[in-house]
């Protein structure tokens, strides 16, 4: 570690995504959840905005492909690295952007062959439609998903990825299938339908035969970034020694209590650790 820095704590995960001035969205929230546990994680902006796209006005855009790529490459110069676990890559500016984080991981794997990389193909939603450009879709799909040992999609994000309707468990537990044939380790689906229509559903898929529904109460929000929130939650919980599946738990409870205003990062009285 060079002598130039005040933070000497090895850093653990590179968060690749949107950074926003003003924003709890994208890398913002993800690092956020990820320091909060006590872990060092750099962040390496795709776009760079000035607020939500939501808002009357919007200032910013996506980083440059020289600019991404000398951000990456720059990590590796410094030998950084070593003790990093994960790779965290969510928006994209760009179809050209999967492209450039896909060629510089199979280089950084090469010299730490410990990173794990973790997918959240962040294209859109049920309440908002398609928010990515479909090129950026099938950027995700051609470059990062047979690399990705986790991929944490939503139910509209699985259905764009596999063209199946989602309608319940067992259509997004067949949607998975899928994309483990494509090549990725493991799927979180953050929002699969329940039976219970009360209920929001976060399916995991370990293998082609293990599957684990975590279902919790459906919290009405208009608020975005659930997303983030979720994989900073889970990386953290990750990095402390947890198994998936436990990190898949602590990662959806934490995400309903940010929702609903009560966890403590956000607001809240709840501490973030619970």
């Amino acid at each position: 570690m060079s002598g130039y820095e005040l933070d000497q704590r090895p850093v653990e995960v590179v968060v690749i995504g949107s950074q926003l001035a003003y924003g709890a969205v994208g890398n913002n929230t993800v690092a956020r959840m990820i320091e909060a546990g006590g872990h060092r994680c750099v962040q390496v902006p795709t776009v760079v905005l000035s607020n939500l796209p939501h808002y009357p006005t919007l200032a910013g855009g996506p980083v440059s492909d020289q600019w991404l790529a000398g951000f990456l490459d720059d990590l590796l110069a410094r030998e950084v690295l070593d003790r990093t676990r994960y790779v965290f890559v969510g928006y994209l500016g760009t179809a050209d952007q999967a492209g450039i984080i896909a060629r510089w991981l199979v280089r950084a794997r090469q010299l730490y062959p410990q990173l794990k990389l973790i997918l959240d193909p962040a294209m859109g939603d049920t309440d908002v439609g398609m928010y990515a450009e479909p090129a950026v879709a099938e950027g995700y799909r051609e470059h990062l998903l047979e690399q990705s040992w986790l991929t944490t999609p939503n139910s509209f994000e699985l259905a764009l990825f596999t063209g199946l309707a989602i309608t319940d468990e067992q259509d997004a537990a067949n949607a998975c299938l899928e994309l483990l044939e494509l090549g990725c380790r493991h799927v979180v689906v953050t929002s699969t339908p329940s039976e219970d229509p009360g209920m929001v559903g976060c399916l995991l898929a370990t293998s082609e035969e293990d599957f684990d529904q975590v279902d919790t109460p459906r919290v009405a929000s208009t608020a975005k970034g659930a997303g983030d929130c979720f994989a900073g939650l889970l990386i953290s919980q990750l990095l402390e020694g947890a198994s998936l599946l436990r990190g898949v738990q602590h990662a959806v409870s934490g995400t309903a209590l940010a929702l609903s205003g009560a966890h403590r990062l956000f607001g809240g009285t709840v501490p973030a650790g619970s």
